[in-house]
């Protein structure tokens, strides 16, 4: 098989655990985009939280953000192919969660936004990893409910940031009547999107777009949510710092993070 494309998750596996981007994957990206390959992002994050991995590497022109809700052209400038919770689920979503001690973060096409006061509690919530990269690029409002209850813009996804990763399976099975997709990251987030939408649908969009068919297609994850987009592809390949049911959904396993384990995949493509 020949492949053409390949979508790499962010975090975990393009990232090492210092939160950069090895040379060795630099130069991996670099060597794949010089043979008319093409490589994307296929990520949980927002647009804002891309503008450094677009400057760092200009060969890659489109990631799929939000976890499938849509598709960025980094040429254009361009969001488009959005897919939003519905303004009911969402209501129901943010009633629960006041009830909880958590951290809800709503990702819009243009933003991504946070309750101020949450900034200075990133590391109960487990992610003070990402304080540099919050406070950079994250819109803070003073009440969070009070902003997604006005907000006119759909709300691509609402992740759930809890205190206690015991509290997410919980919240999670309190919104299973509802028409939407959740699913696990981080270490105790539960991530919230319109029925249907995955990394794995967003890839199967983009390929359709770029006129790819998705069995030229290779997929590069580490954790759940990245389960459909390795399924999705013609190649499903896991990291080794993947837990082993993720390494069981992909068809390949190469190094972890801080072994080379993303440039391994990348390379696949020649």
């Amino acid at each position: 098989m020949s492949f053409e494309l390949i979508a790499l998750d962010i975090d975990g596996t393009l990232l090492n655990s210092r939160k950069e981007v090895s040379p060795e994957t630099l130069q991996a990206v670099r060597d794949v985009c010089a043979a008319k390959k093409t490589v994307v992002f296929d990520t949980g994050r927002a647009v804002c939280e891309l503008t450094d991995l677009f400057e760092l590497l200009p060969e890659v022109r489109y990631a799929v953000f939000a976890s499938g809700a849509g598709i960025y052209d980094a040429r254009e400038k361009q969001a488009f192919a959005l897919h939003g919770i519905s303004r009911e689920d969402a209501d129901v979503i943010f009633s629960l969660a006041r009830t909880k001690d958590v951290m809800p973060q709503i990702v819009l096409a243009d933003a991504d936004v946070i309750q101020a006061s949450h900034l200075d509690r990133l590391e109960r919530f487990h992610m003070g990893i990402y304080r540099p990269l919050y406070e950079k690029t994250m819109t803070l409002v003073p009440d969070i409910y009070a902003f997604a209850a006005s907000c006119p813009d759909a709300m691509l996804k609402i992740n759930l940031y809890h205190a206690d990763p015991e509290e997410r399976i919980r919240t999670n099975a309190r919104l299973s009547s509802l028409n939407i997709e959740r699913v696990y990251s981080e270490v105790s987030s539960l991530e919230c999107s319109a029925r249907g939408i995955d990394k794995g649908s967003g890839l199967l969009r983009l390929c359709a777009g770029l006129g790819i068919p998705p069995e030229q297609s290779i997929a590069c994850g580490d954790a759940d949510n990245d389960i459909p987009m390795l399924k999705a592809a013609g190649l499903g390949v896991a990291m080794g710092n993947a837990a082993e049911h993720i390494k069981t959904a992909a068809g390949k396993v190469v190094s972890d993070l801080d072994h080379g384990g993303c440039a391994q995949a990348i390379r696949m493509l020649l």
